[in-house]
């Protein structure tokens, strides 16, 4: 005999089960589209507040408008539709719509072949992206050690060659002051070119000797506290006897007492004698060099402006990266290594500070640097940009 009761109780089972538990889309509506009702999942996945609405505002069939009787028609196929999730983004689900009595039962489910597929394409991309993230820890650990040996052999080799150019420098120069009465004119002249190829070298070779620390993380600051106005001072004298020689005026201008700055004093000498002598560099005779310092809040800002022949937009970018040049023409005589604003740059940062320039082409160009008053202790990388 049949077990009616057994029968009464799957089927009642059956239903919970589709109505709250069920990863399938079902949906009561009307023949016109307004849902009746909804199991648990639909609300979920579309919108918990569908009851009284028209399916077809959750549904897109991006190839034709829904003719919902078509669909019904065409029962036996499953029809690819979009919903219009809660989130707002697009699911993609197969539905059948199957007449019952005066409604119609939408029943929308997802393709497990497609989604199977997709997780195994998902898990053969994570392990793609893991070897290659191994790779390239790999790579860039090999680059560490390289750009090391690189630094190793630079600051070997600019300190050895130093000494000899060194002894070159000095000997023409003595040349130049002691025996130039018993020279040619033609003599003097190449002992000249050798005397300035040599400073020219010993400068390039202390950059170099300096850019080689500062990669390899040794930029070490000997924060003191220092007389900032004394300090540019200084470095604005020194610099006024080259700005002399080519007829350029220096002027140097603050409005305000200092307190004492804690900073490396030798280090920022090192950033205005290589601002003030490239802007010496690119000015033209009878034009003037303006240097000026104030404070600001929590900083002290020093600039450094020039009216030279301004610099490109263009090459704005170049200007901190070591041996680039921009396309600004160096006037006749004058050298330039490429390395003296890239060891700026990284002594400004070391200093937590910034640096930055405002140039016109045909006008000039204004370096600026501001300094913390209060030097952090916890320094910035000089690497970082």
């Amino acid at each position: 005999m049949t077990d009616f009761k057994a029968i009464k109780t799957c089927s009642h089972s059956l239903s919970r089960y589709l109505y709250q538990d069920a990863s399938v889309i079902l949906i009561l509506m009307d023949s016109k589209g307004t849902i009746i009702e909804a199991n648990r999942y639909a609300r979920e996945i579309i919108n918990h507040d569908i009851l009284g609405k028209n399916i077809t505002d959750f549904l897109v069939d991006f190839s034709n408008s829904i003719a919902l009787s078509d669909l019904i028609d065409q029962n036996d196929d499953a029809h690819m539709l979009n919903v219009t999730s809660s989130s707002g983004l697009p699911q993609t689900f197969y539905f059948k719509f199957l007449q019952h009595d005066e409604n119609i039962l939408a029943i929308g489910e997802l393709n497990h072949v497609e989604v199977e597929s997709l997780r195994k394409n998902l898990m053969s991309l994570n392990n793609e992206f893991s070897n290659l993230n191994r790779e390239l820890h790999k790579k860039n650990a090999e680059l560490v050690k390289l750009n090391d040996l690189k630094n190793h052999f630079l600051g070997m080799a600019a300190h050895d060659l130093r000494n000899p150019i060194g002894a070159i420098q000095n000997l023409s120069e003595f040349l130049l002051e002691e025996a130039a009465s018993n020279l040619t004119s033609e003599h003097l002249k190449f002992i000249s070119v050798i005397n300035t190829s040599s400073r020219f070298m010993l400068s390039l070779l202390d950059q170099l000797l300096d850019i080689a620390r500062i990669e390899a993380g040794k930029l070490d600051l000997d924060i003191q506290p220092t007389d900032l106005l004394n300090l540019i001072k200084t470095c604005v004298e020194l610099n006024r006897v080259l700005a002399d020689k080519k007829g350029i005026k220096i002027q140097f201008h603050h409005y305000e007492a200092f307190p004492e700055i804690k900073l490396d004093a030798m280090k920022i000498e090192q950033v205005m004698h290589n601002l003030l002598s490239n802007a010496i560099k690119f000015s033209q005779p009878g034009t003037r060099v303006y240097v000026s310092a104030f404070l600001s809040d929590d900083h002290v800002t020093v600039s450094v402006k020039d009216e030279g022949p301004g610099i490109p937009r263009e090459d704005l970018d170049k200007l901190y990266k070591p041996f680039s040049r921009t396309s600004v023409q160096v006037p006749a005589g004058e050298k330039s290594t490429g390395l003296g604003l890239a060891i700026v740059h990284k002594i400004i940062l070391g200093h937590s500070g910034k640096i930055w320039v405002d140039s016109k082409v045909g006008e000039g160009s204004v370096f600026s640097f501001s300094i913390p008053l209060k030097h952090s202790k916890t320094t910035r990388n000089p690497q970082q940009p």
